[in-house]
């Protein structure tokens, strides 16, 4: 018995050292694929059995798994809809006689490159918009993206409800728009990226917004471009300037600003008016203001020496305005009190109103927003105390009557002992009961509504 198996054992001993050592080899060292993914086939060539190591990448199969010579193997790679190439390598082993040979195919895969498309934008909820009012507003932004995506504005003041995101169709950002700082009107960029490893897109897309307003001291004031060729604003100044506080009484002489003005009686018998604290009044109506306040002093500043040193003065309006002047008023309306100043060729003196005036409904009609917010009447500096004045009871239309501030001085007047008695300056005053708006002269302590011009 012993003999048989020492044969036995001599027999595969003779086997196995006759077995030749392993070979192996391969058509393909490595693959590509695209974004779409698909099927390549490898061919093996070996002299015995193989098998097929695959990593744990997980984003393709192989299949046959193992095989014995000569044969092929097929790699089938899924779809890549990351935003990065994928690489992985699949090992075919080859053995005989307690030896191996291994070949590798490396797998490579591209991604889709970032895209990302503005599939639509309501301003203000209306989608057929496309610019932003010049008073602000919102700006929702539906967006479609493959992949990761980020959204940004390059204007400090618009704020963005997102920065980004993950890929997905009808995304949505909302920007919020402020007033335009700009009175010009300014463009508002929108960048858009999606980028992924190959490559992708980077898109800036230019939104308008509107001009004709300008943002000062925390509101917003609209403005016309009038027929005279000048910007004008179209509301009253309603701000406080610094270490001054508004007044409610009429006897506050040195007050320098006080609240507006509304009516308090008025019918065919009575005729008042009162002040007012409600904050839509102040916003509709403006504070009043005596001149010296207009333009930019403190109560007590002007002199018999520097009243005619302001001409044109910037005062309390924005950077690049001004108080209006004797020239800016001729030129809108063409009438003063001084017939002298008549200036028919302006765009809104109308030949055939009381005889030839400025007419408040042309004005109107342009946008001026032509209107009479009352005023603090001051005599001079002897008076003690103020009349609140705007209503009379021939017009029952509303406040008939007040003064928007002027640069221009008309006169100074004196007392005997040479002190400081008034100062006019020529501004701008309305009288709704027949509908003239023309150049006047107003008293420097006036409480009175400022509206600004811009410089040419």
């Amino acid at each position: 018995m012993k003999r048989v198996f020492s044969f036995v054992a001599l027999c595969l001993f003779v086997l196995s050292a006759c077995e030749p050592e392993p070979v192996l080899s391969l058509d393909k060292e490595s693959i590509e694929f695209d974004q779409n993914g698909g099927s390549q086939t490898v061919a093996v060539t070996a002299n015995n059995t193989w098998n097929v190591v695959v990593d744990n990448s997980g984003f393709y199969s192989v299949t046959p798994m193992s095989g014995t010579e000569n044969g092929y193997i097929t790699i089938q790679v899924d779809p890549n809809a990351s935003a990065s190439s994928r690489n992985a390598q699949v090992a075919v082993i080859c053995s005989s006689r307690d030896m191996s040979v291994t070949k590798v195919v490396r797998i490579s895969q591209t991604c889709p490159a970032g895209s990302i498309r503005l599939d639509g934008v309501a301003v203000n909820g209306d989608s057929s918009l496309r610019e932003v009012p010049a008073e602000g507003g919102t700006m929702e932004f539906t967006l479609t993206a493959n992949s990761k995506w980020t959204i940004s504005c390059s204007e400090p003041d618009v704020t963005l409800s997102a920065t980004g995101g993950e890929a997905g169709s009808g995304l949505k950002v909302t920007a919020t728009v402020p007033a335009c700082p700009v009175f010009e009107g300014r463009s508002i960029p929108i960048a858009l990226s999606c980028t992924t490893q190959s490559g992708g897109v980077n898109e800036t897309l230019s939104f308008a917004q509107l001009g004709g307003v300008l943002a000062y001291e925390g509101e917003v004031y609209h403005a016309a471009l009038m027929g005279d060729g000048k910007w004008w604003m179209t509301e009253n100044l309603r701000y406080i300037p610094a270490g001054l506080t508004p007044s409610d009484d009429a006897s506050a002489v040195n007050s320098g600003v006080w609240y507006p003005l509304v009516i308090d009686v008025l019918d065919e018998s009575t005729a008042t008016v009162k002040f007012s604290t409600d904050a839509a009044v102040i916003k509709a109506n403006g504070y009043l203001y005596s001149t010296e306040v207009a333009l930019g002093l403190k109560p007590g500043e002007i002199t018999a020496d520097n009243a005619g040193s302001f001409e044109g003065a910037q005062g309390i309006c924005p950077s690049g305005w001004h108080i209006p002047t004797k020239a800016d008023i001729v030129g809108l309306v063409g009438k003063t009190a001084d017939k002298a100043d008549t200036n028919p060729d302006a765009p809104y003196y109308d030949a055939e109103l009381n005889g030839g005036n400025g007419s408040a409904a042309l004005l109107n009609a342009a946008g001026f927003n032509a209107g009479a917010w009352g005023a603090v009447s001051i005599a001079n500096t002897a008076a003690t105390k103020g009349t609140a004045m705007g209503a009379i009871k021939a017009y029952q239309g509303g406040m008939n009557t007040g003064y928007i501030a002027g640069s221009s001085m008309r006169q100074v007047t004196t007392n005997d002992d040479g002190s400081l008695k008034n100062v006019q300056f020529v501004g701008l005053m309305p009288n709704m009961n027949n509908g003239t708006y023309n150049g006047a002269w107003n008293n420097y302590r006036n409480g009175v509504s400022v509206r600004c011009v811009k410089n040419n």
